[in-house]
């Protein structure tokens, strides 16, 4: 399920999504049209824990004082949860464009142990609940066939450099959004935005209709 706000009469074919997840949820944006000066069709927030499983918002941390086989019981309920609503948020996306490429922003990247080693190490514990949502969100995509690139936020800087337009030109268009769409804007949302326009910028140019 998402929350979205969106540009009224929104079709397209061809999109690209940017995502940044949290606990539970995720902010997303959804980019179209020119790389140069592309279009925002949509903001919005996708529900990914399910409020009836006490504790799936932050997993890790609810399987840690269990028995192991019970956590990890726990942890595989919460992913295959976390898969469906990850599905179903796509899903709802879905009319507003056909998504051909996401973004899905990251921490570190750093490699994580299997569940013994999460569960042993609280900072540890801390990091796998980022990764676990990232992962719903990306393999939600592999399954809609959605290429998908993870991109660390401390590069995204940097990674601004491969937009076809200045960073100056992409700081005023990603203000534009803002305005045109309203609160929120935080750094959820622009680098949402970011990361969607850094994927179109990579799609094959098409048209409209095509």
């Amino acid at each position: 399920m998402t929350g979205r706000s969106k540009v009224p009469d929104s079709k397209v074919i061809g999109a690209a999504l940017g995502v940044r997840s949290h606990s539970g949820w995720a902010a997303y944006v959804l980019l179209s049209g020119n790389p140069k000066a592309p279009d925002i069709l949509a903001r919005g927030r996708m529900q990914l824990c399910d409020p009836s499983i006490a504790g799936s918002k932050q997993p890790f941390h609810e399987a840690e004082p269990m028995a192991f086989p019970l956590a990890q019981k726990f942890i595989a309920r919460c992913t295959t949860s976390s898969a469906k609503l990850a599905d179903e948020a796509l899903a709802d996306i879905a009319p507003q464009a056909r998504v051909t490429a996401c973004c899905v922003l990251t921490a570190s990247g750093r490699p994580l142990p299997d569940l013994k080693g999460i569960l042993a190490s609280h900072s540890t514990i801390h990091a796998a609940e980022g990764e676990f949502y990232r992962d719903a969100i990306a393999h939600a995509c592999e399954r809609a066939k959605i290429p998908v690139r993870r991109v660390r936020e401390r590069d995204m800087e940097a990674e601004t450099h491969n937009l076809p337009v200045s960073a100056a030109t992409a700081k005023a268009r990603l203000a534009e959004f803002g305005k045109q769409l309203g609160a929120p804007w935080t750094v959820d949302e622009k680098l949402s935005a970011l990361g969607a326009w850094l994927m179109l910028a990579s799609l094959p140019s098409r048209r409209s209709g095509r």
